[in-house]
C-alpha cells in the first residue's frame, strides 16, 4: 500500500450536500455502480483499512467564493408515498387515510445548498494507486446535483503522498475517527458522525474527532 495525493481539478462549482466525501465513500460508489452489490462494493475499495476506518481523508478545498443555489422539485405523493410505511393503528389501520384528492394536494418544494468554487479539490490516501486511478480515470462529476452541472471536473492526477488519510501534518484529523482510535491532537473538533461504510447506517455512528475545513 502506498501513500497517495489525489487531486480533482474542478471546472465548475461543486455541491457537497453537508457530507464529509471522504474518499473510501466515492471510490465504494463507483464500484457498486458497476456491481449493483452493496457487501462487494465496501469490501473492493483499495485502500487501506483498519478496525473498520479506511485510511482515506474526506474531500480537502479551500473555496474562493461560494453561493447558495436552490432547486425546486414536485414530491409526487400519488406515486411516491407507500401506505406500508405510514403509522397504523392497533387494529392495523392507517391513522388517517390520504386519498387521491390530498395526494394531488401536494406541491413543490425547495431545496437549497451552497455550491463552492475551489481551484483544486484534495484527498490523502494510503492504498492502491494503480486501482485508485482505474477507478477515477472516468469520472467526470463529483458531489449532488451533477445532472444540473454542478461538479463537473477537467481531470485528475494521483502523486505519491506523505500522509496516511487519516491524521494530518499537525495531528489534525484528515477524516472522522472515533476517540479512541485516534492518535493526534485531542484537542481538535469532536463530533457526532459516521466513520466507516455504510456512511447513512445508524450503527456507523459515533463520538469522532473530525476535520474542521469547509465541507
Amino acid at each position: 500500500m502506498d501513500k497517495l495525493t489525489i487531486t480533482a481539478k474542478p471546472k465548475a462549482p461543486i455541491i457537497l450536500g453537508g457530507g464529509y466525501l471522504t474518499l473510501d465513500a466515492l471510490l465504494a460508489s463507483l464500484i457498486f455502480e458497476t456491481t449493483n452489490d452493496v457487501e462487494t462494493a465496501h469490501n473492493n475499495v483499495p485502500l487501506a483499512c483498519t478496525d473498520g476506518l479506511f485510511h482515506a481523508s474526506a474531500a480537502l478545498l479551500e473555496p474562493f467564493g461560494s453561493t447558495r443555489v436552490a432547486f425546486v422539485a414536485n414530491m409526487r405523493a400519488m406515486h411516491a408515498l407507500d401506505p406500508d410505511l405510514l403509522l397504523r393503528n392497533n387494529h392495523g389501520q392507517i391513522h388517517k387515510k390520504i386519498g387521491l384528492t390530498r395526494r394531488r394536494d401536494f406541491g413543490a418544494v425547495m431545496n437549497s445548498y451552497t455550491a463552492f468554487d475551489a481551484s483544486e479539490i484534495t484527498w490523502y490516501a494510503e492504498g492502491d494507486g494503480d486501482a485508485v486511478e482505474r477507478l477515477l480515470s472516468g469520472v467526470h462529476f463529483i458531489g449532488k446535483r451533477r445532472g444540473s452541472g454542478f461538479g463537473e471536473l477537467s481531470g485528475w492526477s494521483i502523486e505519491p503522498g506523505e500522509l496516511d488519510g487519516i491524521v494530518g501534518p499537525f495531528g489534525e484529523p484528515l477524516r472522522p475517527v472515533p476517540v479512541e482510535m485516534f492518535s493526534g491532537d485531542t484537542s481538535s473538533l469532536k463530533v457526532d458522525a459516521a466513520w466507516r461504510p455504510a456512511y447513512w447506517h445508524p450503527e456507523n455512528r459515533s463520538v469522532c474527532f473530525a476535520p474542521e475545513f469547509i465541507q
